[in-house]
């Protein structure tokens, strides 16, 4: 489907390392695990950034290039790689922008156009994207859970390190650092790409999941609301959170 286009995240090669180490991070895109590996196009990347215990720095890379980026290890505790895009934008005849907003649970979305009489219009959207990816250096995970500021952002709560299957696992949403409620979080397990999980945000924006298995999971949400400028009649926003859970060597 064509909103699927919308949807990426970031994978490292290599969710574990040691300090000094080079992490090279690729960039998929696509419904389910695997997705589909995309360079560093011309014009994408409006920030791109890691974050540890020493502050932030710029994630090096070229355009066209693929990985898309890479950065060198510090010290011990969770590296967190944040990406946001510029927008880009797509238009969709009414059955396929219905179908999108039904498939994301994008409600508000689907009254706002049943009220104005535009359920069958054609829809113009821009689009954005935040992706974070967590990188676990000396087998230490202190700060797995730090905020790094992005507009619409996936933030663990649970520490990955210590889960195990079974247990609740919990990732919270913020919007312009505020915790967002009512919002459908989706999470994708690397080991079987055909399983979807859902939960809702409460009102702290903590959406909790039982996770039946261990290793590489994507975490994502979208938001959506009236475009601010005319060339748009809607802006969506993509949050994603790629992260390795319960296999962090001893």
């Amino acid at each position: 489907m064509a909103a699927w286009s919308h949807a990426f995240w970031m994978v490292p090669y290599g969710p574990f390392v040691e300090p000094g180490a080079r992490v090279a991070l690729d960039l998929r895109i696509g419904p389910r695990w695997p997705g589909e590996s995309t360079p560093r196009l011309p014009g994408l990347v409006r920030t791109f950034r890691v974050i540890d215990a020493q502050g932030s720095r710029d994630v090096a890379g070229r355009s066209g290039a693929t990985p898309v980026g890479h950065f060198d290890a510090r010290s011990a505790g969770a590296a967190v790689v944040a990406m946001e895009t510029n927008a880009s934008s797509i238009k969709l005849d009414g059955a396929q922008f219905q179908a999108y907003l039904r498939e994301e649970h994008l409600d508000e979305a689907l009254k706002q156009r049943e009220s104005l009489g535009l359920s069958d219009a054609d829809a113009r959207e821009d689009f954005f994207r935040a992706a974070k990816t967590l990188v676990i250096v000396g087998g230490d995970s202190r700060g797995f859970d730090r905020v790094v500021g992005q507009p619409i952002e996936l933030v663990p709560v649970t520490d990955p390190a210590r889960y195990r299957p079974g247990q609740p696992f919990d990732v919270r949403l913020l919007r312009e650092g505020r915790p967002a409620q009512h919002v459908r979080i989706a999470a994708l397990p690397q080991s079987a790409p055909e399983k979807v999980l859902e939960a809702n945000t409460g009102a702290n924006g903590v959406a909790r999941f039982t996770l039946p298995s261990a290793g590489q999971w994507t975490f994502y949400a979208v938001q959506i609301e009236p475009a601010a400028r005319p060339s748009a009649d809607w802006k969506g926003t993509w949050a994603s959170l790629t992260l390795a859970i319960g296999e962090v060597p001893r």
